[in-house]
């Protein structure tokens, strides 16, 4: 007898509940609530989430920051389950707020929160590793979760008390044998990513942050949803296995169709815009919160001597940034560190004069807090290594590396320095390329530096794993734009002022 059933899946949400990307007030084809009006939900239709929902826009940031009582309802919360979702996986972000916001979150939700490799010692955010979901017609679906256990790397070690991220592989390996005694059919639900080339195999990224291929190739589950690389990955077949990945800030969503006669089950899925359409409810419930956050961001917050104009991305790396100026300046003086470094994010960015809350949250999106290391000459040079790899030279000219543009683009993963000055001579290859290193017009020689940073690339992340290496002299708990907001109001009419950073080397390439 043929069994049908659908799956609706959505991940990587970061909190983008109305049709706004936030950076103006124009509705664009996005957001949760758009997405979800798509969905015909009947007793053979699950709805799923790969996690990130908590943190990642302007909207998580003012129920976070400033929402205060309407925090307690969880507004994401509501959108969740006024969309019937079934099953949701935390994120490595959705711990970024510590356990008692987790809690808080996962308890309001109505459906089932999955994580296999989420230990939580307290117990109280109804986390479990696996659920089996009864259809309508019978079919038996097992369903896991997996974040990946780079969260023990990123986290602040305050968030992780109560809860321990163990091995994302083997997790999902023994939830696995356990589902397929009970399920018809199985689902692995992974916040994470492909850590190589779903064609042709070819290695993409080294380490554990992202095991989705190897999930593939050496487990059987019959559907594997990934997250976290905010890539479209269009559904297909991979090692017998049907898998796809969504692009973040729900601009789009997955439909997933199972075919399932005499043990034998059929997959096929397609990727979705999220339209420009919204049910009445709870958009016209939530409207109140998301005027809120508008008029938020429209407050102006300080002023800078002189507007920061955009420039393009190799125009700033080679040239320099005066965003990147901006926020080095202020981890210099709230940390005292010797040398900052920042990477800023994919979108184009400037600053104008007077600066509004939007302005700074659309340059520096993150949640991110700061720690200092204490680095030698050999790390720096090792970090700057990573930093020149960013260009290649093609036909005598300087362009952007395919290796921070491919399988997704990273500018973010290049870092802007202040507090030295160090040449790169880009004629050389790779890894011999960094032919100079200055802190106050002289050579480091043996002494021993403090190098501000935020707490993701502390982590190593982004090719740095350098970093891991280096004593942690101070952790700070303020999160990077909460730090920009104090400064400015304590320096109305800031002056930026480049402080050292890349020189070309013999640039007549």
């Amino acid at each position: 007898m043929k069994k049908r059933a659908k799956i609706y899946y959505t991940s990587d949400v970061h909190g983008y509940l109305f049709p706004t990307g936030y950076g103006d007030k124009e509705e664009r084809p996005m957001g949760l609530l758009n997405c979800i009006s798509n969905f015909d939900k009947d007793g053979n239709t699950l709805i799923f989430d790969g996690g990130d929902t908590i943190s990642g826009s302007p909207m998580a940031s003012f129920l976070t920051e400033r929402a205060g009582d309407l925090l307690q309802r969880e507004p994401l919360a509501e959108v969740y389950n006024a969309a019937g979702y079934d099953a949701v996986v935390p994120g490595n972000h959705d711990f970024n707020f510590g356990y008692d916001r987790l809690a808080h979150y996962m308890g309001k939700l109505n459906g089932v929160c999955l994580c296999a490799n989420a230990k939580d010692l307290k117990g109280e955010t109804g986390i479990v590793s696996s659920h089996i979901f009864t259809l309508e017609n019978g079919l038996r679906l097992g369903v896991s979760g997996i974040v990946t256990d780079y969260v023990n790397i990123w986290e602040n070690p305050a968030h992780l008390e109560q809860i321990r991220i163990t091995d994302a592989f083997e997790a999902a390996k023994e939830e696995l044998l356990r589902l397929k005694k009970e399920s018809d059919m199985t689902v692995c639900i992974y916040h994470g990513g492909y850590e190589s080339d779903l064609e042709t195999g070819a290695v993409l990224t080294t380490g554990s942050e992202n095991i989705g291929y190897r999930i593939l190739k050496e487990l059987d589950y019959d559907v594997l949803l990934t997250a976290h690389q905010h890539m479209t990955v269009r559904g297909r077949d991979c090692f017998g296995t049907h898998t796809l990945q969504l692009a973040a800030n729900a601009i789009q969503y997955a439909c997933i169709e199972i075919l399932y006669e005499e043990g034998v089950c059929a997959v096929t899925s397609t990727i979705m815009p999220a339209g420009s359409c919204h049910n009445r409810e709870p958009y016209e419930s939530l409207l109140p919160l998301e005027e809120q956050v508008q008029k938020w961001l429209d407050l102006e917050i300080g002023s800078l001597k002189e507007a920061i104009p955009q420039k393009g991305k190799l125009e700033m790396a080679l040239k320099g940034s005066g965003v990147a100026d901006f926020f080095n300046q202020i981890q210099m003086v709230y940390t005292g560190a010797d040398i900052s470094c920042i990477g800023l994010g994919n979108n184009p960015i400037a600053l104008p004069a007077r600066v509004t809350m939007r302005d700074l949250i659309r340059v520096y999106p993150f949640s991110n807090t700061l720690v200092v290391l204490e680095v030698t000459e050999n790390i720096l040079k090792q970090a700057l290594e990573r930093c020149a790899q960013y260009f290649t030279v093609k036909d005598g000219k300087i362009e952007i590396s395919e290796v921070f543009l491919k399988p997704k683009v990273e500018h973010y993963n290049y870092d802007y320095f202040s507090g030295i000055e160090y040449e790169v001579d880009l004629r050389k290859p790779v890894g011999e390329r960094v032919v100079k290193i200055l802190f106050e017009g002289k050579p480091i020689q043996g002494r021993k530096l403090k190098l501000c940073m935020s707490d993701y690339r502390a982590s190593g992340t982004g090719g740095y794993e350098v970093y891991r290496q280096c004593p942690v002299l101070k952790r700070f708990g303020t999160e990077v734009p909460q730090l920009a907001l104090e400064y400015l109001k304590n320096h109305p009419g800031a002056e930026v002022v480049p402080n050292g950073g890349l020189v070309l080397y013999n640039c007549r390439l």
